[in-house]
C-alpha cells in the first residue's frame, strides 16, 4: 500500500514538472535534494517528524531550499509535510528520478575500478553504453576499489556486469573444480 502511495506522489511530481515545462529542472533539483537527504539524517528526520508543527516544518523547507527550488517544487514538499508523507521523501524522490530517467532514456552507471578511469575511457564507455542500451544520455560515477586487481564492474538500474580480474579468476577456479569433479 505504501509503495503505491509513494508511486502516486512521484507520478504527481513528474506530471507537475511536465506541465510546467520544468521536468529537467525538477530532475536536477531532485537529484541534489536526494544527496542532501541521504547525507544529512538530521534534515530528513526533522521534516518527517510529525511531532513538530507542520508550519514549522514548512518554514524549515522554505528557509533551507526555497532559494534553490522552483516554487511549485516547494509546494509539492509542503504537500508531503501536510499529509505526513515527508518521512517517505527519499523513496518518493528515488521513484521520481527513476520515472524521469526512463522518460528521458537516461542511465546512471556506477563503474567500480581499481584505478580512476581517464576522461578518454569514460567517454568511450559512455559511447558504448549509449549505443548498446539505446540511451540518450549516460552519467558515469567512477568509484575506486583498491581491492580489485584489474578490470571494472558496471551497475545500472537495469544490468550488472562484473568484468574484474578477481571475478575471472573465481570463474576459472569454479570451472577447474567442475572439471576435476568430472575427472577431466
Amino acid at each position: 500500500m505504501i509503495s503505491s502511495i509513494n508511486n502516486s506522489y512521484a507520478a504527481v511530481l513528474f506530471d507537475l514538472g511536465k506541465q510546467n515545462n520544468k521536468l529537467r529542472n525538477y530532475f536536477e533539483s531532485a537529484t541534489e535534494l536526494l544527496g542532501l537527504l541521504e547525507h544529512n539524517d538530521e534534515f530528513s528526520q526533522l521534516i518527517g517528524n510529525t511531532s513538530i508543527d507542520k508550519n514549522e516544518r514548512r518554514q524549515i523547507v522554505t528557509d533551507l531550499l526555497g532559494h534553490d527550488l522552483d516554487e511549485a517544487f516547494i509546494y509539492f514538499l509542503w504537500t508531503l509535510i501536510d499529509f505526513n508523507r515527508a518521512r517517505d521523501l527519499v523513496r518518493i524522490i528515488k521513484l521520481f528520478l527513476k520515472i524521469t530517467q526512463a522518460y528521458y532514456k537516461i542511465s546512471y552507471v556506477q563503474v567500480t575500478s581499481a584505478y580512476p578511469l581517464s576522461e578518454t575511457q569514460i567517454t568511450d564507455l559512455k559511447k558504448a553504453l549509449k549505443q548498446g542500451m539505446n540511451l540518450s544520455d549516460v552519467t558515469i560515477n567512477n568509484e575506486i576499489d583498491s581491492n580489485l586487481i584489474g578490470g571494472i564492474k558496471l551497475r545500472t538500474n537495469a544490468i550488472s556486469i562484473d568484468d574484474t580480474l578477481r571475478n575471472k579468476l573465481n570463474k576459472m577456479r569454479e570451472n577447474s573444480f567442475i572439471l576435476s569433479q568430472k575427472g577431466e
